[in-house]
């Protein structure tokens, strides 16, 4: 029976996004508990950028739009209003630059999702609450006409610009609404104000639903879009990522011996190459570590080729453990043969690490019936050691030094450890 394939998490989120576009419909509706997270998170990172991006200007443009306002009111109002509805006026524009001005100091201090929509919520709450009671303040016709515009321009921009999900809008919008409409009725009934004419409260009950009612569809189709814009970034950013562990596979795999994991030999000339160049320019010594299974070809034939493989990993795994800086190399350097790169090591230090690995590999204790040596997985161990005083060598001799001990092991009776510049018998 063949495993179950397991598919990249990368994968599985590009086969959802693509699913999900190509089911226009459900743009509408909300996403998977993670992805609508990930949604609404992006879309208030981007808001609270634009908001930081535009908040200047779209003050100079709300003070100019006040300023040429003054005018107007001015002539249109009648005179017993006229001083009263300026000061409207100044309130109005005064409280819509406040909270614009105030937005991107709010969110500077304290930005996080949820911290994002009770700000920019509470500002849109107090924006459309003061422009709303202010508008209703005034007592000309033709200028309460007007006053309502800005009412409508507030309405769009927390629709259109603060990026909140549509029905909090609705909610943010008719409250406010309401009760500046209840504060100026208690306002009159308090101070025995004259209270509007029916005709007047049914236009502003009109203009209230019908701005609400439009922007509530308009900002649903917005988000919607907002939600196909996401995806598409999604995916991009997807495909970007995979590319990238593609890159980083491919270069993985063409570094990588496939079975042990170890550096390849390609891999290990690179570095050896590198190392030896440092090593020429400090003067540093570096030594080298050649590994090879005593008797393995008898493993295979009594064991097969699969329990050999089992082997080569499980000695593989044991050079990955024992090396412990970021510098040293182990490769598989072919068949059964390992090589050890060890940096800014002399002879001493390199001769403990190869203790090391001849006591690990024992303490594996593969079992090996059909070896000379021992009745268990051994390994003979050659090393040598290149320092600047030294007389002055190539990298292919050092390697071929390492090999000749790895040999005088062998032949002196294998598990065993000898270093090329010593070549005196030793016991295991």
């Amino acid at each position: 029976m063949s495993k179950k394939q397991i598919v990249p998490p990368i994968l599985q989120e590009d086969a959802l996004i693509r699913g999900i576009l190509a089911e226009r419909r459900i743009l509408l509706r909300r996403f998977q508990p993670d992805m609508e997270s990930m949604f609404w998170g992006s879309l208030a990172e981007r808001t609270s950028n634009l908001i930081n991006g535009i908040v200047i200007p779209a003050t100079i443009a709300y003070i100019i739009l006040g300023l040429v306002s003054f005018p107007v009111v001015y002539f249109l109002s009648w005179d017993s209003f006229r001083t009263h509805e300026l000061y409207n006026l100044a309130y109005i524009y005064g409280m819509g630059i406040l909270c614009l001005s105030s937005l991107p100091i709010l969110l500077k201090k304290s930005f996080s999702v949820k911290n994002f929509y009770i700000i920019v919520g509470f500002v849109s709450f107090l924006g459309v609450l003061s422009t709303s009671y202010f508008s209703l303040q005034f007592k000309t016709p033709l200028v309460a006409q007007i006053a309502t515009y800005d009412v409508i321009l507030v309405y769009i921009l927390i629709y259109f610009v603060t990026g909140m999900k549509p029905k909090f809008v609705l909610l943010i919008g008719g409250i406010a609404g309401l009760l500046s409409m209840l504060i100026a009725y208690l306002q009159t009934v308090n101070y025995d104000f004259v209270w509007y004419s029916n005709e007047e409260i049914t236009r502003y009950f009109y203009y209230l639903g019908l701005i609400n009612f439009i922007g509530f569809i308009v900002a649903h189709a917005n988000i919607a879009k907002e939600r196909e814009n996401f995806l598409q970034a999604r995916l991009l950013s997807l495909d970007k990522a995979e590319a990238e562990r593609m890159g980083r596979e491919l270069e993985r795999l063409s570094r990588e011996d496939p079975m042990t994991g170890l550096a390849n030999r390609r891999f290990f000339n690179e570095r050896m190459d590198d190392e030896w160049e440092r090593a020429q320019r400090s003067g540093e010594p570096i030594s080298l570590i050649f590994i090879d299974i005593d008797h393995f070809k008898l493993y295979n034939d009594c064991y097969g080729h699969l329990k050999g493989d089992d082997t080569l990993i499980a000695v593989a795994h044991t050079l990955q453990h024992i090396l412990s800086r970021s510098t040293d190399v182990a490769s598989r350097y072919g068949g059964e043969e390992f090589v050890v790169l060890l940096p800014n090591t002399p002879i001493a230090g390199a001769r403990a690490v190869a203790e090391r690995i001849l006591a690990a590999v024992d303490a594996l204790d593969i079992e090996h019936k059909k070896s000379k040596t021992e009745k268990f997985v051994t390994v003979s161990i050659g090393v040598s050691t290149y320092a600047i005083t030294d007389e002055e060598i190539t990298i292919a001799q050092l390697i071929h030094q390492a090999d000749e001990a790895v040999y005088k092991a062998k032949i002196s009776g294998r598990h065993r450890i000898r270093e090329y510049h010593l070549m005196k018998p030793e016991t295991a």
